[in-house]
């Protein structure tokens, strides 16, 4: 097994100055800062960390910011142009935030002082088409502020790409903030290492050498998305995997440049509770069918495990897609052989020094391959429209069930329009979708705090303060620490006095998969990066489902899931086994 090395790349990062984050520095910051930066009459206040991050971007010329989510990064944003004197800068969000931002900017102007020039809002989307090049160069920012960096984890992302060309050549600073940093590997900030601190990184500085040191500190699956292969001794990193990730969070932490706050940004009580969806003999059967076929009850076949979880999600929510129109005979067999080709190399090669985890990565892999040839020739005859099909509306009923238990009005959040969208209808709610808007164009920041809503989580997870709903319930949860993270803090935030609660509904054994996965990956972060989520200090209590004959594919669950009340685990993982190859991974209820 290859081990990480004692190069000249890592004796630069052992090299580099330390300085410890010092709670007491942070308060004296403010105090200074507040005073220059308030206006005569203005009545707020810099937090600590707000202010150690403008005097250390200030100082070092570039900054990541590992800041627990609702902190208040706005306004750092609002104050970094002063503080590093810009003349052109901009502030690039994700476009739900964009109507959100101008708002906060505007709430800023009785207290605080305005930016000599004014902040350019850019968004994420308008930085990915092939304009967007040109839109950074005809800009030319001397301040670059990404606020949600997280969402730039990808580094062959379209937008990643504009920003490193622009930045590669050029005198410019970057602030990088983000309240979620890691997922399940440092190949996900990396590169905005590079960008904010150059030579002053706390990484390699070589793909090759910074792709050795995710395969030693990385958790499976991410790395080996990320294009790591396989797993690396740790070497001079430490003597185990624990001790590589202790040097490397500390190295980080101690980086002029890096501030990561390992605190919560509201000290009410947070309750995450799992509680289980109405038991419906319908989606059991589909539970069976799907596990059993692998296909949409409409012949739609679903590949990697991403599909797999979406499909699982959906039929939780008492619904599938399908196709409408349906597609030509051929190319319905050509997708369903290749799908069934996916599964198969994504499974052989679990273990191989290049694992695959989904379907483009097999297609690129085995591009010659008949039944890939095959796909690829008749894949642009026919573009997929789909449909909701509704099997049950329990889970609907679910959700009436939980907002009839208080009166305090919550947030009902979920992955799935279709489910969302009628979830309103049927409650009487407003739902929010892209954009963070209702059916009226009325945006998520003006919504009624006396009303309960729908929201899509996808949209709408980031950005928002909804202090005013303590209450949620979270419907078809991500498989993200960070996604999960983003949405407890749209109610448990700085501000909050009450306590609040959160309701993770349990609609599939899948659904607890992505529960324990999310946690897996809270756990990772804080290990290498330092940054305890509020899932690891939240009260956390689980409903255990009670698994029968009759239901337990639809609680079918992964290696080191919940046994079954009836039946012998054995009997019920070989009945699995011999239903579908493509159980492989789930194989245990």
């Amino acid at each position: 097994m290859p081990s990480v090395r004692d190069t000249a790349d890592f004796r630069r990062v052992r090299a580099l100055p330390r300085r410890a984050l010092s709670e007491s520095d942070a308060a004296a910051w403010a105090a200074v800062l507040t005073d220059e930066y308030r206006k005569p009459g203005g009545t707020q206040t810099l937090r600590p960390w707000q202010a150690y991050c403008l005097a250390e971007c200030a100082e070092v010329g570039g900054l990541l910011g590992g800041l627990p989510v609702g902190i208040g990064k706005t306004l750092i944003t609002w104050l970094l142009p002063s503080a590093c004197r810009s003349e052109r800068p901009i502030l690039v969000v994700p476009a739900s935030l964009k109507a959100k931002t101008y708002a906060d900017f505007g709430a800023f102007l009785p207290h605080w002082r305005a930016p000599r020039t004014p902040i350019r809002i850019v968004t994420l989307q308008e930085l990915a088409p092939e304009r967007g090049a040109n839109l950074l160069t005809s800009i030319d920012p001397d301040l670059v502020m990404v606020d949600e960096c997280d969402e730039l984890a990808n580094a062959e992302s379209s937008a990643a790409r504009r920003l490193a060309r622009f930045l590669g050549p050029r005198e410019c600073t970057l602030a990088a903030l983000s309240g979620t940093l890691s997922r399940r590997s440092i190949l996900g900030y990396a590169h905005l290492l590079w960008w904010a601190l150059g030579e002053g990184a706390p990484v390699p500085l070589t793909i090759s050498e910074l792709r050795d040191w995710a395969g030693a500190l990385d958790e499976s699956p991410q790395g080996a998305r990320e294009g790591v292969a396989g797993r690396v001794g740790c070497g001079v990193l430490g003597r185990d995997r624990t001790a590589a990730r202790a040097w490397y969070r500390q190295r980080l932490a101690e980086t002029p440049g890096v501030v990561l706050v390992d605190g919560d940004s509201c000290d009410a009580p947070l309750t995450i509770r799992v509680r289980l969806a109405r038991e419906d003999a319908a989606l059991d059967s589909a539970f069976r069918d799907f596990a059993t076929t692998l296909e949409t009850p409409e012949g739609m076949p679903v590949s990697d495990p991403l599909s797999r979880w979406r499909m699982d999600a959906q039929l939780g929510c008492g619904l599938y897609l399908r196709w409408n129109p349906q597609p030509p005979e051929a190319w319905r067999e050509a997708r369903r052989a290749v799908a069934r080709f996916v599964r198969e190399r994504i499974a052989a090669s679990t273990r191989s020094a290049k694992p695959l985890d989904t379907e483009a990565q097999v297609l690129r892999r085995f591009e010659d391959h008949p039944i890939v040839r095959a796909w690829l020739e008749v894949r642009g005859t026919f573009t997929p429209q789909t449909e909701a099909v509704w099997l049950s509306t329990s889970t609907i009923e679910s959700a009436r069930d939980w907002l009839g238990e208080s009166s305090t009005p919550g947030i009902i959040w979920t992955g799935c329009v279709e489910f969302g969208e009628a979830c309103a209808r049927a409650l009487r709610l407003p739902y929010y979708g892209r954009g963070g808007k209702d059916a009226n164009g009325r945006g998520l920041h003006e919504a009624d705090a006396r009303r309960s809503f729908v929201c899509s989580w996808g949209a709408n997870k980031r950005g928002f303060n909804l202090q005013a709903w303590r209450r949620q319930l979270l419907i078809m949860p991500p498989q993200s620490a960070k996604y999960l993270e983003q949405m407890y803090g749209r109610s448990h935030r700085s501000g909050q006095t009450e306590p609040v609660t959160v309701d993770v509904l349990a609609t599939s054994g899948g659904t607890l998969d992505a529960f324990d996965t999310a946690i897996a990956e809270a756990e990772f972060a804080r290990e290498t990066v330092g940054m305890t989520q509020k899932a690891l200090r939240a009260t956390i209590t689980h409903a255990a489902p009670r698994v029968t004959a009759a239901n337990r594919y639809r609680w079918a669950r992964k290696e080191g899931g919940a046994k079954p009340e009836a039946e012998p685990t054995r009997s019920i993982a070989s009945r699995l086994k011999k239903s579908s190859s493509g159980l492989a991974t789930r194989d245990r209820i």
